[in-house]
């Protein structure tokens, strides 16, 4: 009975083993891409669902509850995706990252690809598995604001005491200091974490956004986060004033700044942190994934990375996301004190 026992599972073993061989990608850009899409998926999910979630209970405004839920959120989607490129998670901290010369520019590209079409079906998802409370709560008329206001359940929209050029400045400061914050905890020569507390450490910068940015109508700080979704609720039933809001002026504001402030917030950490390490440290920033052989992304274009780099730029990187909420406060108030859920 033992011999039958142990050539079955001998034989399973070997069928999975076939398996895995059949289905493993071998191209480590395809492998990272994959990754990121995935993440970015799980990301998102928990960020909608659960401003879905505090919506439909009555809840909606809790502005802790949702802060909290969105570094979680960051947490658990770079557990996902850690260990394969670092975990992004949010288009703007790719491309700074690879403006900085840590990540290149084919890796930023399909990545950042990967992030949006990641949070437009973490999007579609939630639309279906929240239909029924959607349909219950505004009898099918879709409206952004109002007593029956939903579209602040995907897109970000603006406080009313928001103006064009606060918006703006909103996003540059919310995306600068998010960029500076991670790329302190991921430089090997600053007071870095050790690679499991990384996601954990990621979130809590999230979550000090979160509320930071609470009285101001919240903060984006990830493109794929607010485009993405926004999108596909003009798709499926809220309509061109998703984008049409300040004469079309809005829109772009939480796309496209955080991008800008990305790039300013790690520029500004390292011309004042990072190049002034004493030589006789470590050269390079920290990555979370040591053991990692993925040389595709690696910012050393001439030839192999040096042996204190590590061979990765994701093991150089965090995301982070979102905002990152990558992220962004929960909540903004809007007409007659109907809240906006304002996300990450």
């Amino acid at each position: 009975m033992s011999r039958i026992t142990r050539h079955g599972s001998h034989t399973s073993l070997a069928k999975k083993d076939f398996v895995v061989h059949l289905l493993r990608i071998e191209n480590p850009l395809v492998r990272g891409t994959i990754a990121e899409f995935f993440s970015a998926f799980v990301f998102i999910f928990f960020v909608l669902s659960t401003q879905a979630s505090t919506l439909f209970s009555g809840r909606r405004g809790d502005m802790l509850l949702n802060a909290v839920n969105n570094g979680i959120a960051v947490s658990i989607a770079m557990f996902v995706s850690g260990g394969v490129t670092g975990a992004f998670l949010n288009p703007a901290v790719t491309l700074a990252w690879a403006v900085i010369g840590k990540l290149r520019w084919t890796c930023c590209i399909f990545y950042s690809i990967a992030q949006f079409v990641g949070a437009f079906a973490a999007a579609a998802v939630i639309y279906v598995l929240y239909y029924d409370a959607l349909q219950s709560f505004d009898g099918g008329h879709r409206e952004l604001f109002g007593s029956n206001g939903t579209a602040g359940l995907y897109g970000t929209y603006p406080a009313d005491h928001q103006t064009f050029l606060s918006s703006i400045i909103n996003e540059l400061v919310g995306s600068g200091i998010l960029l500076i914050a991670v790329l302190s905890v991921s430089d090997r020569r600053n007071w870095r974490p050790d690679n499991g507390l990384f996601p954990l450490v990621n979130g809590l910068i999230i979550v000090a956004l979160n509320l930071a940015f609470y009285g101001n109508g919240g903060v984006a700080m990830n493109p794929a986060r607010d485009l993405s979704p926004r999108l596909f609720s003009y798709f499926s039933g809220w309509g061109e004033e998703t984008f049409s809001l300040w004469n079309y002026q809005w829109f772009w504001i939480p796309f496209a700044m955080p991008y800008a402030g990305a790039i300013i917030g790690a520029l500004m950490y390292e011309v004042l942190i990072e190049f002034h390490w004493s030589p006789e440290l470590s050269h390079g920033t920290a990555t979370n994934l040591e053991n990692c052989k993925h040389e595709e992304c690696n910012h050393n274009e001439s030839g192999p990375p040096r042996p204190d780099e590590g061979a990765l730029i994701q093991e150089e990187s965090v995301t982070a996301i979102q905002p990152i909420h990558a992220f962004g406060s929960p909540v903004i108030i809007k007409d007659q004190g109907t809240q906006i859920i304002k996300s990450f």
